[in-house]
């Protein structure tokens, strides 16, 4: 006798998506490609199960984020499942599924905090509290040289890929913090020490719950509990009497999540389990997410599953697939035509010229009504810089996503800081947010502390801030706040350096300026005396190098130049941001998709990061799948990144 399948409304699902919906296996994971329905597969699952008796409560979903909650809750409303059936089902992420969770066990009493403006405190006091720990062994590694707010950022992402890979957990009992041990787990010695602190901040010595807890921590609290088996026997919270689990975007599987997943099938045992994801997905940004999570760590530790691939793509066409397939050496098919999604190569023999390229194609695209939004993606914000000039010249409105726009980064802001008190004009700062933006720039790459009596009730973050606010309410005051404040204050290691770039500066010699400005300026040491993370480093001394090339491109003197920043900040603003043109990281667009995708700087050199050479080459995988209709990329004809090469787009 044959099963009774659910026919979904509005789709015929393909021979693929039916083998993944029928299957009775105990434990499945499913290959799958960008594009091809991972979602509408899983909600077709979840359908069939229901179809076979199974009440909505046993059914347990799990994503990466809360966008992708919605996401499937929309595909089983499309097959055609009824509002009240959905409502029933058990659909999370894993850190809102954790954070339930813990609030059952716990009970009530749990900060929950979701800006870095409430954690910023936290992280600041943690910091304190590592530098003035009195047993410290190498305090030397722990002098910060600037105001510490400028390391919270960082902290906190370096803080999420440790919890993430449950990393401190995974050492031996004895394990001592050292600068060794920092090294072995890819970080400074700095931020080993302040996360011991935050976590004994943040855990505040309660012995029922923490004092707060911010993204990702639920996750990890519930692992780490896990760990250290606080829940056994029959009345385990995790025993909920499922009858099927499934996991939406499993690439995105860190040793948190994966904890969890395998007490949820340990405490479940009649449960089925199926696992969609892509492994050329997994970017390094992601919270210690790891691929093997989907394949040799599944097989040791849970058993060997049926593998299944869902290799058709629904998003764009042949062609795409054909080429996207090959980068990534394994099939793919498309379930549209060849011609579905138009390839475009565009040669650009330098930097300029591809930045020229990109906005006149952007300048295209607004003249035509068939694609609607056009993502321009990049490997690093930097490349950003000669664009947005380009786009600002032919007057095209742009958002940003995942990145600032150029003027208003901080290190540029130190640039034109110094600029105007060379030449003694400050007229391009034209509101007080902006003077205060500059002056938090210069502080903190000065690493200079106020020192003001009348503010000497105040602690040092309070004093620098009414400071500065004081100071940018009028543009004659800012002259005297930085020569009494930014260079008096400055630190040893600091002040040297700017003095120096200031007398290229004040040469106003272009050749000068494009020849010795780097040098004298050192922006990778000034980043690093006040930041933590390599890559917010790299980034930082990238933008600087980006914005001399502009400066030298323009062909003017130096002061015409940076009159030209302060227009194009006022254009900038003018214009405001068109939504169908948006300069965008790679890593905020994954799980998206877009009529028309432009990557430039597919060349030899450029299209590189702090990742291997297998995170940027799935970086690449995951920029080129979010096109839809129309993909373009960029490239210096005379170095072509071999990426083009390995996807048969250009020949060796």
């Amino acid at each position: 006798m044959s099963e009774a399948i659910f026919e979904p409304a509005q789709i015929a699902p393909s021979a693929e998506q039916l083998a993944i919906q029928l299957t009775r296996a105990r434990h499945v994971l499913v290959e799958a490609n960008a594009g091809a329905a991972k979602t509408t597969t899983l909600a077709l699952r979840i359908a069939q199960a229901l179809w076979r008796g199974a009440e909505p409560a046993m059914i347990l979903a799990l994503t990466y984020t809360a966008p992708a909650v919605q996401a499937l809750r929309t595909q089983l409303r499309l097959i055609g499942l009824a509002p009240e059936q959905i409502a029933a089902l058990r659909i999370a992420s894993f850190e809102a599924f954790s954070t339930a969770l813990l609030e059952a066990i716990e009970g009530p009493g749990t900060l929950q905090l979701t800006s870095l403006e409430q954690v910023r405190p936290y992280v600041l006091r943690a910091i304190e509290r590592a530098q003035s720990w009195p047993e410290e062994r190498h305090p030397e590694e722990l002098v910060v040289a600037g105001p510490s707010t400028a390391l919270v950022e960082g902290l906190l992402k370096s803080f999420a890929v440790l919890k993430g890979r449950m990393a401190i957990e995974q050492l031996d009992a004895d394990s001592t913090p050292s600068p060794a041990l920092a090294e072995e787990l890819g970080v400074d010695y700095l931020t080993l020490r302040v996360r011991g602190a935050y976590e004994a901040i943040r855990r505040g010595g309660h012995p029922d719950h923490p004092q707060f807890r911010h993204d990702g921590d639920a996750c990890y609290d519930l692992a780490r509990a896990l760990l250290r088996e606080e829940f056994v026997g029959e009345r385990s919270p995790f025993a909920l009497g499922l009858a099927l689990i499934v996991v939406d975007e499993m690439h995105d599987t860190n040793r948190a999540m994966f904890t969890i997943l395998k007490a949820l099938l340990a405490h479940n045992r009649r449960a089925a389990f199926v696992g969609v994801g892509d492994r050329d997905q997994v970017i390094h940004s992601q919270a210690g997410a790891e691929a093997g999570f989907m394949h040799e760590c599944f097989v040791q530790e849970i058993g060997a599953p049926l593998r299944l691939p869902l290799t058709a793509s629904h998003r764009f066409g042949a062609g795409l697939a054909q080429a996207v397939g090959a980068l990534a050496r394994k099939p793919y098919a498309a379930a549209l035509p060849l011609q579905a999604t138009e390839l475009q190569l565009l040669p650009a023999e330098s930097p300029r010229v591809m930045a020229q390229l990109v906005a006149r194609a952007a300048q295209a695209h607004l003249a035509q009504s068939e694609c609607r939004e056009l993502r321009i993606l990049l490997r690093q914000p930097a490349h950003s810089i000669l664009i947005e000039r380009e786009l600002l010249k032919l007057g095209i409105g742009y958002g940003v996503q995942g990145m600032q726009a150029f003027l208003q980064r901080r290190e540029i802001l130190l640039v034109r800081g110094l600029q105007a008190y060379v030449v003694d004009d400050f007229d391009g700062f034209a509101s007080k947010a902006q003077r205060a933006q500059m002056l938090e720039a210069l502080m903190l790459f000065a690493g200079a502390w106020i020192e003001s009596s009348e503010l000497r009730h105040l602690d040092a973050v309070s004093a620098q801030r009414r400071a500065i606010d004081e100071a940018a309410a009028q543009p004659g005051w800012l002259r005297d706040f930085i020569e009494g404040q930014v260079l008096r204050n400055a630190s040893a290691f600091a002040l040297p350096r700017l003095q120096a770039a200031m007398e290229v500066l004040r040469s106003g010699d272009l050749q000068a300026f494009e020849q010795r400005f780097m040098k004298a300026l050192d922006p990778a040491g000034l980043a690093g005396a006040v930041l933590v993370r390599r890559a917010d480093i790299e980034q930082l001394r990238d933008n600087i190098a980006q914005l001399v090339q502009l400066v030298v491109g323009e062909g003017e003197g130096l002061d015409g130049v940076f009159e030209l920043l302060h227009a194009l900040e006022l254009a900038q603003a003018r214009l405001r941001g068109n939504p169908r043109v948006t300069l965008s990281s790679i890593e905020a667009a994954k799980g998206l998709e877009f009529d028309h995708v432009l990557i430039p700087y597919l060349s030899r050199g450029e299209f590189v990061g702090e990742g291997s050479t297998a995170e940027n080459r799935n970086l690449l995988y995951v920029a080129m799948t979010r096109a839809r209709r129309r993909l373009s990329l960029a490239f210096d004809p005379a170095k072509p990144s071999r990426y083009l090469i390995e996807a048969g787009l250009l020949s060796n």
